[in-house]
């Protein structure tokens, strides 16, 4: 029902970084409410509201002045200066996981997980085989192999390897034969088809030249 109320909604970034914004409901029901908000914000995230939801609305603190409830946004459209958002009631817990990412996105049984972003600032080039060497040092101790790049572009590359490798590690890379050499941070590992282990690269020190990452190389 058409339903205005003093909202008080606090969120976070999809960085973590928290926020906190008044503003007035729109319309609410036993299940949710929608409101304008200015803060960007993006479906699927979580938020915690604070209002006097009427009493009827409530599932729990009927005696208390404020309702405070975590809800996840559902939708999100422009208006005016800022967005009216749609949420969900969740209740007095939020979701699992939340706690150690307060900005992600949860999703209900039935949602279909939104598309990634892509996030490359260079576009990389395919089938092309720069053979390297690549260098991780764990607990103190080096590790070499020789490998090459499926793909390569200016900010990073696709590498096969042997070594166990995990998100986040940074490990040291050199082109065999050439000068081209620098740290990169893994941004993703998987196993491909062919059952072989690659890690998706971020260069970290420098960019490969030119002619590496040209088409005609």
């Amino acid at each position: 029902m058409p339903l205005s109320l003093p909202v008080r909604v606090q969120g976070h970034d999809l960085d973590g970084k928290a926020w906190d914004e008044m503003t007035s409901s729109a319309d609410a029901s036993h299940n949710g409410a929608s409101f304008l908000l200015k803060h960007s914000i993006t479906v699927h995230q979580v938020v915690q509201l604070s209002l006097p939801l009427p009493k009827s609305f409530r599932r729990y603190s009927i005696a208390e002045q404020s309702y405070r409830v975590y809800a996840l946004v559902r939708d999100v459209r422009a208006a005016g200066a800022g967005a009216r958002v749609g949420v969900l009631f969740l209740g007095k817990n939020p979701p699992k996981g939340y706690e150690g990412n307060p900005g992600g996105l949860f999703l209900l049984p039935h949602d279909v997980p939104p598309a990634p972003k892509e996030r490359r600032q260079f576009q990389r080039i395919e089938n092309l085989f720069v053979n390297l060497k690549l260098r991780s040092v764990i607990e103190g101790e080096g590790r070499e192999e020789k490998t090459f790049a499926e793909n390569m572009g200016k900010g990073g590359a696709r590498v096969m390897t042997t070594f166990q490798l995990a998100k986040g590690e940074v490990i040291e890379i050199e082109e065999l034969g050439g000068h081209f050499k620098t740290r990169a941070e893994i941004c993703n590992v998987y196993v491909g088809k062919d059952k072989i282990a690659r890690i998706n690269l971020h260069f970290l020190d420098e960019a490969p030249p030119d002619w590496l990452v040209s088409s005609g190389s």
